[in-house]
């Protein structure tokens, strides 16, 4: 399938639900969007093997190795699926007051549709955690992937008081696709000293951090 051939300002190859069902292989190749300089994208690894982030066209392929999360850059990688967006410029506005886990994502619905933003669309926070969960997803049984195995995969991790940056994509109709199916966001942390990254779970901002949305929208 080709990328290109996907018109939307999100766009997204595979899903979700079908890695759920047991579709864990590399339907994505990397390497075919390498070179966009304003990529943002986020996905599991070939496998479930690991976490896939790009974060301005830099891509974080985050893997446990000895119940370590270790980082690597480059696009020689392939995803299970994968959602993306090209954004040259961001539209940034202060979040002032401290913020956490469903507050965070009602406060994106609620300004996004005050500025006349449609869904799906990208975002990106940047600002200093107080506290947040990741995981990186370590599958290693060898067994036909289920909803159970891959929650058994997910390695967990923890960043407090810590400069942070995340991006995520927002849809109220995308269930499954790409965001959780109990979820509207789908999105990716990675610490400002790009040492770990990976699937955000939970995050509690501390005041001044930043909520932006693709400028020109």
């Amino acid at each position: 399938m080709s990328l290109d051939a996907l018109v939307a300002p999100v766009r997204w190859v595979g899903a979700q639900r079908d890695v759920l069902a047991g579709g864990i292989g590399g339907l994505v190749d990397l390497r075919t969007l390498a070179g966009r300089a304003h990529l943002y994208a986020v996905g599991p690894l070939e496998g479930c093997g690991g976490e896939v982030s790009v974060f301005d066209g830099v891509a974080s392929i985050a893997r446990v190795v000895d119940g370590r999360p270790v980082v690597a850059t480059g696009f020689d990688h392939r995803a299970c699926f994968l959602v993306y967006s090209e954004v040259a410029a961001w539209r940034e506005q202060p979040l002032e007051a401290a913020v956490a886990d469903g507050a965070l994502v009602e406060e994106i619905a609620e300004r996004a549709a005050a500025a006349g933003l449609a869904a799906p669309f990208p975002f990106l926070v940047r600002g200093y955690a107080a506290h947040a969960r990741l995981h990186i997803l370590d599958k290693r049984d060898g067994q036909p992937h289920t909803p159970e195995r891959h929650e058994a995969a997910k390695v967990r991790f923890t960043v407090t008081e810590e400069a942070v940056v995340v991006v995520g994509f927002y849809s109220t109709a995308h269930r499954g696709i790409f965001t959780p199916a109990d979820a509207d966001v789908h999105m990716h942390l990675k610490t400002a000293d790009d040492r770990l990254s990976g699937h955000l779970e939970r995050i509690r901002l501390a005041p001044g951090a930043r909520l932006g949305f693709p400028a020109g929208e």
